[in-house]
């Protein structure tokens, strides 16, 4: 026998050894990292006009002793967790609490939760000391109006409320002890869509009609009052929040040039509006909606990211590859990473499933787009699978259900979503990772941390009981980990080119870079506030259309794979 031959058989046996190694993996019972879009049960919208839709917007985290609350539109009650990993769902009916209002307002006081919710003229004011029982009492009628939001300070309650195409964001003030109005109202601020970009509708702010200006919140930071308010609507990618920033609780408030301080125009989950910033021991964090408004308009979810005010007084959130696996709030881990912890390893991967319907193939479940979906042809014994390419480190996995198919409205009482998980070296010899087919709770994006990673090349999932509707369907199944292939090339070649008559548009292309997957264009009013961020999964062009007139803007374009990220190394400048 050869040399070439012995080594060749060696190679052989030494690769059917690993095929039918059984692949070790453990859970996290205590997981470090949590992954966009929150796993909440969703609720089912009640809004005539589709079925099989949830929708949860507008949300508003306080601390509250021990815990920290969660309250969204249309959700019929509200969440508690203790570690931003595991939250449980308070039901609550409409005749206890006006829970079904949209944006509630939410203000801790004196050792009790205070709670309102969007009404045109007065709403009454609840309070409660256990939250998490659903105890609650109502205190007086208080002036209020859509998308209020409170600021407690010096023995006053300041209300900002409005939601309107054509009205401003309003305040007035209220004596905390009493709750009688003594000042207001006061005109805070307005749309500018000629001068800011990114309050223009549409996907991509490309629409003439005005935005609507929404969703404020207040915020006091060093002695200064951030306002900060959506636009320019919940149904778009473009759904954002900007600020403004005055020295008194009422104003005069300036516009922050560097707005919005949260978006997320692409990825994934895309948009971050109306919202609200929240602390999490000294860090700060961004509750956020998400647009996904294919089968409704108010078809939305919930997204925490990492925020903070740079030495400047700048507001930021950042989104950068936001959906992307994060430390959770409040950990050390999270004071020291903002960034994602672990790259994607099956977008745009190989696929096969079980079954799909017409228009519904199994590529929609590797896509990275939660607008599309792959949808099985029964909800029983259905699978689908995913080729990696190459042997990778696998940390996490994510199950995003979707709702095909679903005919009934409200918090979906008896309805779940069961399933294992497989991992094979080589397709043909499976071991199971994750059982989960006792699992008889609603949680559509399921996240899976795994104790220490494991090398596998494929993913393998498998239905064992669907009971939203008759057909299964995932929009994505993401699988986070390290590929071990090395980063991409930095991308090269880089032009921005700013509209000469809006300049609030500007393109940005690049040249492709070897071994990339994908690029984020980060952008920003200084080349050390490269705030903004555009995920690009395909292509090295985009047309921006959010900038901010009369302010110059930086760009650079990082290139990422399942290896990990290269920075940019060129630093546009456009005027």
């Amino acid at each position: 026998m050869t040399g070439i031959s012995v080594m060749t058989l060696i190679v052989l046996l030494l690769t059917g050894c690993k095929s039918h190694q059984e692949i070790q993996a453990k859970v996290s019972l205590h997981p470090k990292t949590f992954c966009n879009p929150l796993n909440i049960n969703y609720r089912f919208m009640v809004i005539s006009g589709g079925d099989g839709i949830r929708e949860a917007a507008d949300p508003v985290v306080v601390q509250f002793k021990d815990m920290y609350l969660l309250f969204a539109s249309k959700s019929s009650g509200y969440w508690y967790s203790k570690d931003f990993a595991h939250w449980t769902h308070v039901f609550i009916s409409d005749d206890v609490l006006p829970i079904e209002d949209y944006a509630p307002a939410i203000f801790v006081h004196d050792g009790h939760v205070y709670y309102v919710g969007s009404t045109r003229g007065e709403a009454m004011l609840y309070r409660s000391s256990q939250p998490e029982k659903g105890l609650w009492q109502p205190v007086k009628r208080l002036f209020t109006y859509w998308d209020p939001a409170f600021l407690v300070e010096d023995g006053k309650l300041y209300v900002y409320y409005g939601s309107s195409p054509s009205d401003p964001i309003r305040a007035r003030v209220f004596d905390l002890n009493t709750l009688e109005q003594i000042a207001g109202p006061i005109d805070c601020l307005n749309s500018d869509q000629k001068q800011h970009g990114w309050e223009r509708p549409g996907e991509a702010n490309e629409l003439t009609r005005r935005p609507y200006i929404e969703g404020a919140w207040m915020t006091k930071h060093n002695g200064k009052y951030y306002l900060q308010y959506a636009g320019p609507g919940t149904e778009w990618k473009s759904y954002a929040d900007a600020v403004y920033v005055g020295d008194t609780p009422i104003g005069p408030f300036t516009y922050m040039p560097s707005s919005p301080t949260s978006d997320r125009p692409a990825g994934f989950m895309a948009g971050a509006g109306h919202g609200c910033l929240f602390q999490a021991g000294d860090q700060w964090w961004k509750a956020a909606t998400n647009s996904i408004s294919i089968r409704h308009m108010f078809e939305r979810r919930l997204s925490f990211y990492p925020s903070a005010f740079d030495r400047d007084g700048y507001l930021f959130t950042d989104t950068y590859l936001g959906d992307y696996p994060l430390y959770l709030p409040g950990s050390e881990a999270a004071a020291e990473n903002r960034g994602p912890q672990w790259m994607l390893l099956s977008g745009g991967k190989p696929v096969k499933a079980s079954s799909s319907l017409d228009k519904y193939p199994a590529t929609q479940a590797v896509d990275e787009e939660a607008r599309t979906a792959w949808v099985a042809a029964t909800n029983r014994n259905e699978w689908l699978q995913i080729d990696l390419e190459r042997e990778a480190d696998i940390h996490a996995i994510q199950i995003n259900y979707d709702e095909y198919g679903a005919n009934f409205k409200g918090m979906g009482i008896g309805r779940y979503q069961s399933y294992r998980l497989y991992a094979s070296h080589d397709g043909a010899h499976w071991s199971l990772i994750v059982d989960r087919s006792d699992k008889r709770t609603d949680l559509p994006h399921d996240y899976i941390e795994f104790e220490r990673p494991f090398r596998a090349r494929y993913i393998k999932w498998e239905n064992v009981a669907y009971t939203i509707s008759g057909q299964v369907s995932l929009r994505d199944l993401r699988v986070f980990g390290r590929s071990g292939e090395r980063k991409p090339a930095a991308a090269s070649g880089l032009t921005v080119q700013r509209d000469s008559s809006d300049p609030c548009k500007a393109t940005i292309s690049w040249q492709p870079a070897k071994g990339a997957e994908g690029y984020v264009v980060r952008y920003g009013i200084a080349k050390d506030k490269l705030y903004s961020s555009w995920q690009v999964i395909s292509g090295t062009r985009i047309e921006i259309g959010s900038l901010n007139a009369g302010v110059p803007y930086y760009f650079t374009v990082d290139a990422y794979n399942g290896g990990g990220v290269t920075p940019g190394k060129e630093i546009q400048h456009a005027n």
